[in-house]
């Protein structure tokens, strides 16, 4: 079978699962967010008494969630994280599922190179990750019509949706990179979620800080800032960013995976 079809059937079965939970956070979601608006001003009364720590982690600096823009755009900072998690799932599966299934000596005697073999996994692995993404766009859109939300926000969901995109392939390649790196299979999946998890503590830094700085460079989940996203801009610089951060780390994960023993995936 094709080394491409073949990495799409075996990832089926997570993409359906992460899939179930992505449609459950989004609709669960909006429909929360009725109620939110229903009583606006209280709920901004309540959030501002909490510690802004606390409002910090929760997605919610910054944000006004009397009104479903505001509502939606903490629901994605979770999506966001999901989609970390699961991009980081896939690069690791992409360059290490071999070692777990105990198949690395039989798909390396074939006769490709290595490079050949991993590009088409990586390229399974990111059109799951498209997917995903394109699939926030259409549970959004679905939700909203659904639950009769009004106005037109499909301008918001797009936005959303590509940088919940673009935050995934950032999170994907350093993983694919970590785990060509390290010698084994589970190491490479504990620093790539690591990275998840610091990355999202950076975050969490940036919005008690006024003027976070260089620090926002270090942690995709504040490259679009929800403010930005809902006045309808998008910053492209930190589209670029990612990009070229995702494009590096593939690179690396190329090279680190061309000198690596096999006998040690």
């Amino acid at each position: 079978m094709n080394l491409f079809l073949k990495e799409l059937k075996a990832g089926l079965k997570p993409f359906f699962f992460w899939t179930l939970g992505l449609f459950a956070l989004i609709f669960a979601g909006i429909v929360k967010s009725g109620a939110a608006m229903a009583d606006g001003a209280f709920m901004t009364e309540l959030i501002g008494k909490f510690p802004r720590i606390v409002i910090a982690v929760m997605g919610m600096a910054n944000v006004d969630i009397s009104n479903f823009g505001g509502f939606y755009g903490v629901l994605m900072q979770y999506t966001f994280v999901l989609t970390a998690v699961y991009g980081t799932h896939l690069g690791n599966n992409a360059v290490s599922r071999e070692s777990v299934d105990r198949t690395y000596e039989f798909l390396f005697t074939k006769p490709r190179s290595r490079a050949f073999i991993l590009a088409r996994k990586l390229l399974a692995a990111t059109v799951y990750l498209t997917v995903f993404a394109a699939l926030n766009l259409l549970f959004s859109v679905l939700a909203a019509k659904q639950l009769g939300v009004e106005g037109d926000y499909t301008g918001l969901f797009l936005r959303f949706s590509f940088s919940m995109w673009l935050v995934g392939v950032v999170f994907f390649a350093l993983a694919a990179m970590f785990s060509a790196s390290f010698p084994s299979a589970e190491r490479g999946a504990r620093a790539g979620n690591l990275a998840v998890l610091g990355t999202y503590a950076l975050a969490v830094v940036c919005d008690l800080l006024e003027k976070p700085g260089v620090i926002r460079l270090f942690t995709p989940f504040r490259y679009f800032p929800n403010h930005e996203l809902m006045a309808g801009g998008f910053p492209f610089e930190f589209a670029a960013l990612s990009v070229a951060l995702a494009a590096a780390f593939l690179v690396l994960a190329f090279f680190r995976f061309e000198r690596r023993d096999l006998g040690a995936l």
